[in-house]
């Protein structure tokens, strides 16, 4: 036996179908309506789904024809409504409870009990449309023509006039009540001074529902209210730009582990300067570099980059180290090379990752090979995996991301994912001279969990530039 399933617009459409492919002897096994198309089953196309099947015998598959093709060849006749019309003069005065009847309700009753008359009339019924090749098939050639049910229309429209006349009605009825007075209100009983025991005192205002609404305040570390001081250092530390995700955790830490063994004559603001000194991410080098270290500087166009590789590369150079400059990519480093002729550094090129790894290579017996990058978008990932593919081969020891310290907080998530692929382990913060909001400096080693390694400003090269040291943050932020 064979199966296939058809698909139609009408049931004649799918017939159709059945017989060219299966024959004349084809067998319907089961019909169904479906809905294809549309947006969450909206605007949908509504069609004929059949099941058909080639083999049965000739009894059996009459007979599933018939069913099958009964099933949709003609949608289900409405159940008439009942031809139960309360008598006029109850419905007149009182319903079936004894309430007063409304006059909508008088009105729809007396139109609806006109149109149950009229569909009672034989006179008024009439053919329907003629049936369609499969009606015909599914109920056989004998089968009487189905008459089709009136009162529809009439119904309808009774309906829609009763609404009419009962808005009418009530609009009237509106319009001619009665307005009620107002009610008298009470004079103020007078209260005595004598029976005042107590002293009024003022409840406190509740805030207006627009200040409810907004964000709540960030709630206080433990310990916060009991230590006198803590609050106008957290405020400070608020206002210079760092964000209370990290703030308090810090501060909670500060009440936990450190005020309990302040004397009662510590400054609090002291304390807490060194409490940042002491666990402010920074880099702390314990051994010496090796002959041939590289560093590489990574980040997007703009943020100083170019700046700061030539001012490491000009205290290098003054402090009588053997330095070298490499331009990778292949852009045109003119800002680079005019940097290198004034700080008389020597600059080298390398167009793409494998002539980086030849050029720092050959430079083993520097003190150090300052690498700078183009300029790359986070937000354009083929720059970021071009940017990989650059540095990869060479291998630098150091990767340091430039940031400006105006960065907004909410890009630093997206910048630490796509720049991570490069292998970012420093953080060189540029323009401090930008904005006096240096909460950043807080906020961008912990956001991104790499250490700082250099700060830099805008003035000039190279003496702007110094390795980042926390007790120096700490009196920026608290000065």
């Amino acid at each position: 036996m064979q199966m296939k399933q058809f698909s139609g617009a009408t049931i004649d459409e799918v017939l159709t179908q059945v017989r060219s492919e299966l024959g004349e002897d084809a067998v319907i096994l089961q019909t169904k309506r479906v809905v294809k198309g549309g947006i969450g089953g909206f605007f949908g196309r509504e069609g004929i789904e059949v099941t058909a099947a080639q083999g049965l015998a000739a009894g059996e598959g009459e007979a599933a024809n018939q069913e099958a093709a009964a099933s949709v060849a003609t949608p289900p006749a409405p159940a008439p409504a009942p031809a139960v019309a309360p008598p006029a003069e109850e419905a007149a005065d009182d319903d079936e409870q004894g309430q007063p009847t409304a006059p909508f309700q008088r009105h729809l009753e007396g139109r609806l009990e006109a149109a149950l008359e009229a569909e009672a009339d034989p006179t008024m019924a009439h053919p329907g449309p003629a049936a369609s090749p499969a009606a015909t098939y599914a109920r056989g050639a004998a089968a009487p023509a189905r008459p089709f049910a009136p009162g529809d229309a009439e119904r309808a429209q009774a309906i829609v006039e009763a609404a009419r006349a009962a808005v009418r009605e009530a609009h009237d009825g509106a319009l001619a009540a009665p307005v009620a007075p107002p009610a008298p209100v009470a004079p103020p009983v007078p209260v005595e001074a004598e029976e005042i025991e107590e002293p009024f005192v003022l409840a406190p205002v509740p805030a207006p529902a627009r200040q409810a609404a907004r964000r709540p305040a960030p709630a206080r570390p433990a310990g916060v209210a009991s230590r006198p001081g803590l609050d106008a250092v957290r405020n400070d530390l608020l206002r210079a730009g760092v964000d209370e995700r990290y703030l308090d955790p810090f501060l909670e830490g500060f009440t936990r582990s450190v005020a309990p063994f302040l004397a009662a004559s510590a400054s609090q603001r002291d304390a807490v300067k060194d409490h940042i000194a002491a666990r402010l991410p920074t880099v702390r080098d314990w051994k010496p570099r090796a002959a041939g270290h590289t560093v590489a500087f990574v980040g997007q166009s703009g943020v100083g980059k170019t700046s700061a590789a030539a001012k490491l590369a000009g205290r290098h150079r003054a402090a009588g180290l053997a330095v070298a400059l490499v331009a990778a990519g292949p852009g045109p480093h003119d800002a680079l090379e005019a940097h290198a002729r004034r700080l008389d550094v020597q600059l080298f090129r390398a167009a793409d990752g494998a002539a980086l790894a030849e050029v720092t290579s050959q430079l083993g017996d520097r003190d150090l090979a300052i690498v700078d990058t183009d300029g790359r978008s986070h937000q354009h990932l083929d720059q970021i995996e071009d940017l990989a593919r650059l540095l990869s081969p060479a291998k630098p020891d150091e990767v340091h991301l430039v940031l400006p310290a105006a960065t907004p907080l909410a890009d630093l998530g997206d910048v630490q994912r796509r720049f991570r692929m490069v292998g970012v382990n420093r953080l060189t913060v540029t323009k401090t001279d930008e904005t006096r909001f240096l909460g950043n400096l807080i906020n961008i080693p912990l956001r991104m969990g790499k250490p700082l390694a250099f700060l830099a400003d805008g003035t000039a090269v190279p003496d702007a530039l110094a390795p980042a040291d926390a007790r120096r943050v700490a009196e920026l932020l608290l000065p």
